[in-house]
């Protein structure tokens, strides 16, 4: 496991750079509570990340690897997850309200007391009714056509 502040400037100096990174050291990184409001980090490698209570809220994340990273109180409020990979994530009462997870694999998944109030999950893949359990959504939350909404969202948003 590595970790570390020295990891954050790496990181948004350029995914190119911290992929090559992540090339040598495969192994869990160390990035909880960074703040990365609004960085570029499309295509970056997070597998297996700790990212426990981070700010990564408007971010740009398409595209990246998240599979296996724990995400848990994170912000990741408002950020473009688009074709992002999050299998085996630990996303627990996660802030997702507002972000774009259009074909982002959420297959095994944990998204337990996530806030997704006014999130677009209308082509997300791996999306199970199970997984949204306890969830926080409202009317404005898209799902994909063949995944009923769950009664306890209301349009209020106050969900679970």
């Amino acid at each position: 496991m590595i970790g570390g502040k020295n990891l954050v400037p790496m990181l948004v100096s350029g995914v190119g750079i911290w992929n090559a990174f992540r090339g040598q050291n495969p192994g869990g990184v160390m990035l909880n509570g960074v703040c990365l409001a609004d960085a570029d980090l499309a295509r970056a490698d997070l597998r297996g990340a700790f990212l426990l209570g981070s700010d990564l809220k408007g971010a740009n994340l398409e595209g990246a690897q998240l599979d296996g990273a724990i995400l848990r109180k994170t912000n990741l409020r408002g950020s473009n997850l688009r074709s992002a990979t999050f299998q085996g994530a630990d996303l627990f009462s996660a802030d997702l309200s507002g972000a774009d997870l259009r074909a982002a694999n959420l297959e095994f998944s944990f998204l337990q007391a996530a806030d997704l109030r006014g999130a677009d999950l209308s082509t997300a893949q791996g999306l199970t009714s199970g997984q949204l359990l306890e969830t926080l959504g409202d009317s404005n939350t898209r799902l994909p056509e063949d995944l009923p909404r769950p009664a306890w969202w209301s349009r209020n948003g106050k969900g679970a």
